[in-house]
């Protein structure tokens, strides 16, 4: 036997055994789809495992054996539940800080939000069995009802927007450039139609379905070539814009509100910000000048700072003249002269050097059992994070100027993995993003890695530049393009100090266009899977 034919029967058993896969009914079929699931979230950061991305494959090999509808359903909802699984394990971590309160909560967590995440992974494939694509559509409508369930699962019921699939195209600068135009969710469905490219290839159904494929297995050296042109226009930091200093104080979860330790971590945030040099800067960047802006994590103080005018000024205290600080710091908003009528804030509260509070502004999104207890009424449950009867949601994105700097926008925590809700809707246009965090509560794990991923997508999508600020790590100065310029990695204790980056000129396409070019997408998909299903 030659190694052609040997390579052929070999080819064909591979063919054989997917196919047969694909074909499994009921439970067989939906454990199949889970494992594919999470396989493909191998591609996700930080592993970034392009090839993982195939397994989409499994999930349009089943859609295509003509399943009912609720077979249909029950396939995209395994299939997103192994993706959810695997990508948002890092998750029962936070249950494990007060592991005597929340452990028994852990299997539900780790089982749970992927079950309700997996439902749009449902209607997808529900979606996908009512259009019954033909052809060289059949990727095409996939990618089509895949992107829309995304932008749902974006904004149903607060929205989850977490590792969408353009986030495996996150190890490059380059190939992250095309969110500029069309943003995280237009740009997902490109990487769906990557992820089905090889079977498109393979499939023997038509000259047109396997040049799609061919045009689509090329899609990242095009979308590379186009982040390369780009960034070809990014400018190094210059060392005579104004200094930023983003603080990391690396204050484990399991010490941070302990009553007796409180004031040794402020101490420690003060030292960091008084000290002469920072840990980290920007390569190539010379001497810089006294920080003009200084940054520290989300309730790095954790006093209600807007009740503490002392404290307020011993903070301020510590800037350079003309300085100013922006940290993250619980509010309390007496209502009346009842000690109980009071409203919370999780907040980002900006200090000049004499204490006086230039700024506050609000956590817009807040977490579900973290912050707050939906349906508290009904629903006898604590909070997580001990925020007693939760905190109180903001209006929505907003900024604020001060002398010597852009206009500033603050966003907290998980409000940066929102395409498109990280500017305010009307009004001037921020020229700085800065995003205070505390990743501490998920420990060494792959949800910072992630949640860095989507700052600097957000970057990208607005051309903004984008400061973080996390407790125990990750944080980085982000310039407009994305580009990580200066980082301190988990569980250090540290400062950067940097140029402050400049944003755009001129707004980016997704920034005035918004979702428009995924809703394009969206309805192209779905217009040519009813032509060829008519003809």
């Amino acid at each position: 036997m030659t190694a052609w034919a040997f390579a052929a029967r070999r080819g064909e058993g591979v063919r054989t055994s997917i196919n047969r896969l694909a074909g499994l009914a009921g439970f067989r079929s939906a454990v199949v789809m889970s494992v594919s699931g999470a396989l493909s979230a191998l591609a996700l950061p930080p592993l970034g495992v392009l090839p993982a991305l195939f397994f989409f494959a499994f999930l349009l090999l089943t859609l295509d054996r003509g399943r009912s509808l609720g077979g249909a359903f029950l396939a995209g909802w395994a299939f997103a539940f192994g993706y959810h699984v695997a990508g948002l394990y890092w998750i029962s971590n936070a249950l494990l800080v007060d592991g005597d309160r929340f452990a028994w909560v852990v299997p539900f967590a780790a089982a749970g939000l992927p079950a309700v995440l997996g439902l749009f992974g449902g209607l997808a494939a529900l979606l996908y069995g009512w259009l019954r694509p033909r052809g060289w559509v059949r990727a095409p409508a996939l990618a089509g009802v895949w992107t829309l369930s995304e932008v749902l699962r974006g904004h149903v019921a607060t929205g989850f927007p977490w590792n969408l699939p353009a986030s495996a195209w996150s190890f490059s600068d380059a190939l992250l450039q095309p969110l500029a135009l069309i943003g995280a969710y237009g740009y997902s469905f490109f990487v769906v139609l990557f992820a089905l490219s090889p079977l498109m290839l393979l499939r023997r159904t038509g000259h047109w379905e396997r040049g799609l494929g061919a045009v689509c297995l090329l899609l990242p050296l095009a979308f590379f070539g186009y982040g390369a042109m780009r960034l070809a226009e990014a400018t190094d930091p210059d060392s005579s814009r104004p200094t930023v200093r983003v603080v990391q104080g690396n204050v484990a979860q399991t010490e941070k509100w302990k009553p007796n330790l409180l004031q040794g971590h402020l101490a420690k945030y003060a030292t960091l910000t008084r000290a002469p040099r920072a840990t980290v800067t920007p390569a190539g960047v010379g001497d810089l000048t006294p920080p003009s802006l200084v940054v520290w994590p989300e309730t790095a103080v954790p006093y209600a700072l807007n009740r503490e005018p002392r404290l307020a000024a011993y903070l301020g205290s510590l800037l350079q003249p003309g300085g100013l600080l922006m940290t993250g710091t619980p509010l309390r908003d007496q209502l009346s002269d009842d000690p109980a009528e009071y409203r919370s804030f999780n907040a980002v509260v900006a200090l000049d050097e004499r204490g006086g509070i230039v700024a506050r502004l609000h956590k817009f999104h807040l977490v579900p059992f973290g912050e707050y207890v939906p349906l508290s009424q009904w629903l006898p449950v604590e909070t997580i994070a001990k925020t007693g009867r939760g905190f109180t949601a903001g209006p929505g994105p907003s900024s604020f100027t001060h002398a010597g700097l852009p206009r500033i926008g603050a966003l907290i925590c998980y409000e940066i993995i929102f395409p498109g809700a990280v500017t305010e809707a009307e009004g001037p246009r921020p020229g700085l993003l800065v995003n205070v965090t505390n990743d501490a509560w998920f420990g060494v794990s792959s949800g910072p890695y992630q949640h860095l991923v989507a700052a600097r997508m957000r970057a990208i999508e607005e051309g903004l530049p984008v400061l973080r600020a996390a407790n125990t790590g990750i944080s980085a100065v982000i310039d407009a393009y994305g580009r990580v310029l200066a980082s301190l990695p988990l569980e250090r204790t540290g400062t950067i100090d940097s140029p402050l980056p400049e944003a755009l000129e001129n707004k980016t396409l997704y920034a005035r266009a918004g979702e428009l070019g995924a809703i394009l997408l969206v309805i192209a998909s779905f217009c040519a899977a009813f032509f060829l299903r008519r003809k």
